[in-house]
């Protein structure tokens, strides 16, 4: 458990959530033969189960912490991920991906939010033009999490990504929070690091889903990032133990609250 020297009151906030979303379905077999035409395993299917993906796992998690939440989003049919998961080892033997581009939308006046989220796939949903006006505008926080190397426009936003992120970014604007999150060793930013608790990792989809919605949580209370990376980092760690992307409990929120 996680120790909290500040626990937020109950106060409501508004946020709006923008990101492409998608299907995420998984088929549950087992391989146990290979196939008599190529050296391949043979999946005999057993069971099939659909998800919630990308930015839809944001919305989950950021709903678990009761925030009220408008969402713009793509119809999610237009960008579905098949996963193969054999259920004798829990390892992942294909990922199929469906669909690669979506339409844009326009973003509304932001004034009544008291905070945005943008959860970039890079897959067209997002007007950059109009999310570096969003950003130089809008008076509350902007948290970001983006697939795109170039995050100059961004400006003034918290913005979330991994190491592996990191090592390809290409540009970042001047006036921002950068916080990177390198999987089983926590997260930096300014200098400092969170680490994360030892813990069976079967999974790292949507890891970084529960250590958004946590951060902007925590950070609309607190408005202190020092406090809210060590949950954020806490509860993306309970994601790891769990297959496919996962939305936090009950149970997981009193461990931090």
């Amino acid at each position: 458990m996680i120790e909290s020297e500040t626990t937020p009151q109950q106060k409501s906030y508004k946020v709006l959530l923008i990101g492409e979303s998608c299907r995420d379905i998984y088929h549950y077999g087992v391989c146990s033969r290979l196939c008599a035409e190529a050296p391949v395993p043979v999946f005999d299917y057993m069971a099939e189960e659909t998800r919630p993906g990308m930015a839809a796992n944001v919305l989950e998690n950021l709903l678990t912490y009761n925030l009220e939440v408008d969402f713009l989003t793509n119809d999610a049919s237009q960008l579905i991920k098949r996963r193969f998961v054999d259920t004798k080892s829990n390892q992942l033997l294909l990922r199929e991906d469906i669909g690669h581009t979506v339409q844009s939308v326009n973003i509304p006046d932001c004034k009544k939010y008291d905070a945005v989220v943008i959860s970039d796939y890079c897959k067209g949903l997002i007007d950059i033009a109009q999310v570096s006006e969003l950003c130089r505008k809008f008076h509350g926080p902007v948290f970001v999490d983006s697939k795109n190397p170039n995050l100059r426009n961004f400006e003034n936003a918290i913005i979330k990504i991994n190491n592996d992120e990191e090592s390809k970014m290409l540009n970042l604007p001047e006036e921002c929070e950068l916080i990177v999150t390198m999987g089983k060793m926590g997260a930096k930013w300014k200098g400092n690091s969170y680490q994360t608790p030892q813990v069976d990792v079967f999974d790292v989809t949507g890891a970084g889903d529960v250590f958004l919605a946590t951060l902007c949580y925590f950070y609309l209370h607190t408005r202190d990032l020092d406090k809210s990376i060590p949950k954020a980092v806490y509860l993306a760690s309970k994601s790891v133990q769990h297959m496919g992307v996962y939305i936090l409990s009950p149970d997981d929120l009193e461990e931090v609250l």
